[in-house]
């Protein structure tokens, strides 16, 4: 893909009222970091790696930038996948009217095919679909270099089958209706710098902690060793034989080769359990946070209470008007 030189912003923006009500922080990570990304392919996907783009400002926080990019989830600016680490600037496709030449269009079919994301992939087929609904006089849809293409995509299943689930804050798919509705509700969305680091070693963080996996995904026992003993089954087998185990150049041996393919099939299984096991934790702790929210009636059913993710617990209130009275009278006040 050719490097972008420049990215296109309308001058509307400064008269977007949905978009100024959007905090600083995520007004910064909008055009600031995710529209001139300079991994940002035609389809409006980036990598997603939150702890690389802190250096972005100087006084920038992993848990700061979560925030903000919780808020664009929210209202839809952004969509993530934390799984591929990937993020798509949703209206990427349509704002920049990449449709509208069939030389670009076919730069997005080709950039769709390098999209990892199968959400993503649907949300970027659900903006395509919306530019032929709303510009069908669009030539790309009929030239002869870009209409099989443009077919092929739009036949693509988009977000009405493959719901979208927020990554950063808890909520509901879209398709459900709940996040298309409207509100006044301020976005003050606070994610604690414990919270920030934990995004490193959790697909979802604000959840129960995840089931264990399946005993299906669990590691296969181990071959027995020439000493007698069975290998732990989390411990991958030797890519050599015992003979040359610690010959760095052995000779050519077939039991060399057999151990080699051994550990290739050991290492692929144990990618395979993982993924699943990650799987598994994510509908897990989805799961849940569908069921307390179904629970709760504190917040809305996205689970936000006043524009915060919800905590599910009745006596938040009371606890927090004893806090607010402590503070008051640490500081003198009645």
């Amino acid at each position: 893909m050719m490097a972008r030189e420049y990215a296109r912003i309308r001058i509307s923006v400064a008269d977007d009222e949905d978009f100024e009500e959007l905090s600083a922080d995520a007004q910064w990570l909008y055009f600031r970091v995710l529209v001139p990304d300079p991994t940002l392919n035609q389809c409006g996907v980036a990598d997603w790696r939150p702890n690389r783009l802190t250096g972005k400002a100087g006084d920038m926080t992993l848990a700061r930038l979560l925030t903000a990019a919780a808020v664009l989830e929210r209202h839809r600016y952004a969509l993530f996948d934390l799984e591929t680490e990937e993020v798509l600037v949703r209206s990427y496709v349509r704002s920049d009217e990449l449709l509208r030449n069939p030389k670009m269009a076919a730069a997005v079919v080709k950039a769709y095919q390098s999209v990892a994301s199968k959400t993503l992939r649907a949300a970027v087929i659900s903006e395509i679909k919306r530019e032929q609904k709303e510009h069908p006089d669009f030539t790309s849809w009929t030239h002869k270099d870009t209409r099989e293409g443009l077919a092929r995509l739009v036949s693509r299943p988009d977000l009405e089958a493959v719901h979208y689930t927020n990554q950063i804050g808890c909520g509901s798919p879209i398709g459900s209706g709940a996040d298309n509705q409207s509100d006044n509700q301020s976005d003050s969305v606070r994610i604690t710098e414990t919270q920030g680091d934990q995004i490193t070693n959790r697909i979802r963080y604000g959840f129960p902690a995840p089931a264990p996996a399946p005993l299906s995904l669990q590691p296969k026992s181990g071959y027995v060793s020439t000493e007698g003993h069975q290998r732990d089954a989390a411990e991958p087998p030797a890519p050599k034989c015992p003979q040359h185990i610690d010959n760095p150049n052995p000779p050519n041996c077939r039991a060399c080769g057999d151990a080699r393919i051994a550990r290739k099939r050991w290492d692929t299984e144990q990618a395979r359990a993982e993924a699943e096991a990650a799987r598994a934790e994510r509908e897990h702790a989805a799961e849940l946070a569908r069921q307390q929210i179904a629970a709760c009636e504190l917040c809305d059913s996205d689970g936000y209470r006043g524009g915060s993710p919800c905590g599910h617990n009745p006596e938040q209130d009371e606890i927090n008007a004893r806090g607010s009275k402590l503070m008051r009278s640490m500081m003198g006040g009645s």
